[in-house]
């Protein structure tokens, strides 16, 4: 019986409406807008609206091409939205700081408390089973009674998650308050967010990635290590040919 496969995520659009294309708007078009003699044709404001929209957008489009929320793109909505709440209220900079810091903390505490849960968060990220052979692995865990071993793995992958969370809201918080130093609303605080996110990807989000992918190589290592399997094995068939 053939299954109609969803629609894998298009990773390069994610990273440019969600990412790219929003620090680019926030930080550049001001510029772009001045040198083709158009300076005030676009407010501060309706610059920041433009950038929601990008990653709103994104979403809408993502989810009718595949049926399926993406975590990633809510996330860089909500990281624009709030940013743009920020400038049209024209809060200060702290306002940011706090937004900055309070994303990577409450996805951390959403971590561990889906630990606890059916559906673990961080099983949805490193085990998902569109691509790991779950009903394999699980097999293999419960034929040599490993499940304690094997839920030990997932417990240090959280902690590690956790790490890279508290991490981000640390530096986060110290590197908004170092740049973004404007009221909202205003030319400067966009050219100083567009700054900001640039910044923040080379101190913050690689370092974070770097602890991720620890944590994603020690839960594969250890579930090889469990079920005697190679890397490949752990993969479903179709994703390794290609």
């Amino acid at each position: 019986m053939t299954q109609t496969k969803a629609k894998r995520e298009n990773l390069f659009l994610n990273i440019i409406f969600n990412i790219a294309a929003p620090s680019v708007t926030f930080s550049k078009l001001d510029d772009v807008l001045a040198k083709v003699g158009a300076p005030d044709a676009l407010t501060p404001t309706q610059i920041l609206i433009l950038a929601i929209s990008l990653p709103l957008s994104y979403g809408v489009y993502d989810y009718i091409q595949r049926r399926n929320i993406n975590l990633f793109s809510i996330l860089g909505f909500a990281n624009i939205g709030l940013t743009g709440v920020i400038g049209i209220l024209e809060l200060d900079g702290i306002w940011v700081a706090v937004k900055e810091a309070s994303l990577p903390g409450i996805f951390g505490i959403l971590v561990v408390a889906s630990s606890k849960t059916q559906k673990p968060l961080i099983k949805t990220i490193f085990y998902n089973p569109e691509v790991i052979d779950v009903n394999r692995i699980n097999g293999i865990i419960s034929e040599r009674e490993k499940q304690a071993n094997f839920q030990k793995l997932f417990n240090l992958a959280t902690l590690l998650f956790v790490v890279s969370s508290v991490f981000s809201v640390v530096m986060n918080f110290i590197l908004a308050r170092a740049i973004v130093m404007s009221t909202g609303g205003t030319e400067l605080f966009n050219e100083q967010m567009g700054r900001m996110t640039w910044i923040s990807y080379i101190v913050i989000v690689i370092p974070g990635m770097a602890i991720s992918i620890v944590a994603m190589w020690k839960l594969y290592a250890g579930i090889m290590k469990l079920t005697g399997l190679k890397f490949e094995e752990l993969i479903h068939a179709e994703h390794h040919k290609k």
